[in-house]
Parts: C-alpha cells; sequence; structure tokens
C-alpha cells in the first residue's frame, strides 16, 4: 500500500532525481579508473555447467566480468541534491523531485532535522547483508562531523550490528523529517577510494580486536538457511574433505561477528557457496589470501572477483552440477576441489602484497 501510494503521489507531483543533470555539479572523491585484471582459477569445461545467473545480472554479463582483462571502476561522488523531506515511500526535494526509498511494516521509524548528511545506503544493501557490508559499511566512513552519514533503513542483519559496534562508526538512521542539503552518494565501483576504506576498516579491526592468525590452512563457511535457497546437498561431505585438509569450519548463523572475524583472521584461503557470506573475509582473510567460491549452476554471479583484484587477491570458483530442484546442487568431484585449491594456492604465493 506504501509503494503504490507513494508513486501515485510523486508521479502525479513531481518527477524522479535526474542523475545524469547530478552528475555535473558532483563532488568527486575519486576519479574513474582502470586496472588490469588478473586471471580467476577454474576448470574450463565448467563454463558449460553455467545454467542461469542472479536475478541481477545475466550470463552474459558474468561472462564479461569474468574474462575482463581491464577494469573500468566508476567514480566515488557526492551529489547535492538540496533540502530534502524524508517520508515512508523515500525522499522528496523542494524541487519537487523525488528519489522512491520504501520501508516495510516493521522497518523502524527515525525522524531527522539536520543542516547536512550524505545518504550513503542503496536497495541492495538494505535487501542482503552482503551488499550492506561490502557497500554500505565502508561508505559510513564518507560522513563527518559536519555532514553525517545518514541511512534510510537501519540494518535488521545482527552482524551487522555486532560490525558497527566493534568499529564505533557513527551514522545516523532517518526516513522521516527534513535535511536542508542531502547528498547521494555513487560508490559501487571497487575503486582506490573504496579500497583505502577496507583498509582502514581493518585496521580499525586491528586495533580493537587484536585478532591472532588463523591456524589452519584454509576456513569453510557453511550455508545458512536465513537467505536466499542454495543448498548443497553434499556438504557434510566436503566439509569431512575440507577438514582432513587442515581447514577449519565456520558457521556464520550460530556466532557473533566477533568470534567469525578471529576465526577468518588471515586466513589463507576462504571456501564458501556464492552468497553474502562471503564479505565477511573481505576484512579478515590474509593480505594475499585467496577467495574459492562454490558457484550454484543456476544463480552464477562473480560479484566477488571485482573485490579480489581490486585488493590483488586470488580469485576461483567451481561450478557444481544441480541436484533435483532449481536451488539444490552439489559438489561431484573432490579431486578437482583439491586441484583448485592448489591453484590457488600457488598463485597466492605469487602475489605481491599490496593491503597492509
Amino acid at each position: 500500500m506504501i509503494k503504490k501510494l507513494s508513486r501515485v503521489i510523486a508521479r502525479a507531483y513531481g518527477k524522479p532525481i535526474d542523475q545524469k543533470k547530478l552528475k555535473a555539479s558532483g563532488i568527486v572523491l575519486c576519479p574513474k579508473e582502470e586496472l588490469p585484471c588478473p586471471k580467476a582459477i577454474y576448470l574450463d569445461s565448467h563454463l558449460l555447467r553455467i545454467k542461469g545467473a542472479s536475478i541481477y545480472t545475466s550470463v552474459e554479463n558474468e561472462n564479461i566480468n569474468l574474462h575482463n582483462t581491464l577494469a573500468v571502476h566508476e567514480p566515488t561522488v557526492l551529489y547535492s541534491i538540496g533540502s530534502t523531506n524524508l517520508f515512508s515511500g523515500g525522499l522528496w526535494t523542494d524541487k519537487r523531485e523525488y528519489l522512491i526509498r520504501l520501508l516495510s511494516q516493521d522497518d523502524q521509524r527515525f525522524k531527522v532535522n539536520l543542516d547536512q548528511a550524505v545518504l550513503i545506503d542503496n536497495e541492495l544493501s538494505s535487501q542482503f547483508f552482503g551488499h550492506w557490508l561490502h557497500d554500505t559499511l565502508p561508505s559510513i566512513l564518507i560522513g563527518n562531523s559536519e555532514m553525517p552519514s545518514l541511512s534510510f533503513k537501519k540494518p535488521k542483519y545482527p552482524h551487522a550490528v555486532d560490525y558497527q559496534s566493534i568499529l564505533d562508526l557513527d551514522i545516523i538512521y532517518g526516513n522521516k523529517g527534513r535535511v536542508k542539503n542531502l547528498f547521494l552518494l555513487s560508490d559501487y565501483s571497487e575503486n582506490s577510494h573504496k579500497v583505502k576504506r577496507y583498509k582502514l576498516i581493518r585496521s580499525r579491526i586491528i586495533e580493537k580486536l587484536n585478532p591472532q592468525d588463523s591456524p589452519y590452512k584454509g576456513v569453510y563457511i557453511a550455508r545458512g538457511i536465513t537467505g536466499a535457497k542454495r543448498t548443497l546437498t553434499n556438504e557434510s561431505a566436503l566439509i569431512e574433505h575440507l577438514t582432513k585438509r587442515g581447514f577449519d569450519v565456520v558457521y556464520p548463523e550460530k556466532i557473533l561477528a566477533e568470534t567469525l572475524i578471529r576465526k577468518l583472521w588471515n586466513a589463507p584461503i576462504v571456501v564458501s557457496v556464492e552468497g553474502s557470506a562471503l564479505a565477511h573475509p573481505i576484512y579478515s582473510i590474509a593480505q594475499n589470501g585467496a577467495c574459492f567460491v562454490l558457484q550454484p549452476p543456476y544463480r552464477v554471479n562473480h560479484m566477488f572477483k571485482a573485490m579480489c583484484d581490486a585488493m590483488n587477491r586470488p580469485y576461483g570458483f567451481y561450478v557444481c552440477k544441480p541436484s533435483q530442484g532449481k536451488d539444490s546442487f552439489y559438489v561431484d568431484s573432490f579431486d578437482d576441489i583439491d586441484r583448485l585449491i592448489d591453484q590457488l594456492e600457488n598463485e597466492k604465493i605469487k602475489r605481491k602484497v599490496n593491503y597492509n
């Protein structure tokens, strides 16, 4: 009901914020950058296993992301939209321009009255913990005392609260009231400005927790049940296999973020099914640690390759075979798993560490 009413009112009395016009007057925090892309580690035959991609992308786009030799990182920019009112359906400026941001019935309401602020969240971060962890969390660092970071929704993810507490990050939640001068943040690329903020978060973790290096040869992050349904049907057999190889196993839904950070700290390689749990290692694994993704055949997504490339970390993947049901799949060759892990371990040794 809120969604329908908000759009009816906005379309009747205003117009959507024109992002193209805003580009001409934006404050550029980091310009457009181009960097070479290292090759991913995978089996060529596995490309034939791909049956589909995430609903937010396509098989064609993911093939481009996988085979790109040059990454184009879009700029990080602040766009001023001036005096703005916040309401349950989004933002409404004094110029009668709008941006739809929707609250659900169980979202908390927060009233604000600010001189300036920068809106740092996005639609994906309010739906997926992974996007909150690698988009919204580092974006909070862009705000300051004169222009605080503002989020339309307070995250409901338990680990989000943990991370904010550990990092002592200042953020204001607001979806009702007024901001006299509101800035919109565009910060979705893995450019050098974002990587510096990743480094700062890692430094704060070290300062706050003083974590000790993982004693294991790698860490497997088990797939939980709270996210989108993705069932690795022989996960128990894979866990047994990796444990014999010297891996630790963590279950994110059963532990606090601090415990998870400590278990992942400076791990040489992390293995997991594609999903939000793979965002945790961004801040925690070894400086040249590798990320090995088990891809569901019907929703392949190489989002984490861009992050690994930006931080000089090896990225590899294994496309699973489908089981009964579209959301179920399995690892059909532990020998191939071992072969790819060996290749990733060799690759990470070659990488020059550029992440302190």
